[in-house]
């Protein structure tokens, strides 16, 4: 089984925690634990879809780093003036990629990166809107989505 990096899913789950002000770890309660666990499942099924993406269309004098991705994504799903695109928040933005977002449309490695980070949440419970923080669109820049496979 091929899997996220432990890390980049630990600081998409922390850093929607602590926005929320809910507590993962010790004592945690419900609803909000499954709503992290959710929200954090969702980030990560979006940062696997925007780096399939860049691996398609990334070159090298544009790599399509943060939000640039999410853009080009965008525009040639809609082929929208970017001005608009650009415009779109975070919520809007996951709204038209639910047929990407679905899990059934996911890469095998990303709905085992899910089920085993976030398998045991219940599926209904989540935060009624997506926030702009929730989402750091330089993560992938700074710490690698996927495990590092050894050399043998």
């Amino acid at each position: 089984m091929r899997i996220a990096n432990d890390n980049f899913y630990h600081l998409i789950e922390s850093k929607i925690a602590d926005l929320h002000q809910i507590p993962v770890n010790g004592f945690v309660q419900e609803p909000g634990y499954s709503q992290v666990k959710n929200r954090a499942a969702l980030i990560l099924a979006l940062e696997y879809v925007l780096d399939a993406h860049r691996k398609k269309y990334a070159t090298y004098w544009n790599p399509l780093t943060g939000r640039a991705a999410l853009h080009h994504l965008l525009l040639q799903k809609y082929k929208w003036p970017l001005k608009e695109i650009r415009s779109l928040d975070l919520q809007d933005s996951i709204f038209l990629l639910q047929e990407e977002l679905a899990l059934d449309a996911l890469p095998e490695e990303a709905k085992e990166s899910i089920n085993f980070f976030a398998g045991g949440t219940r599926p209904n419970t989540h935060f009624p809107e997506i926030r702009e923080e929730e989402w750091d669109s330089t993560l992938s820049s700074r710490t690698p989505l996927k495990r590092r496979t050894p050399d043998f």
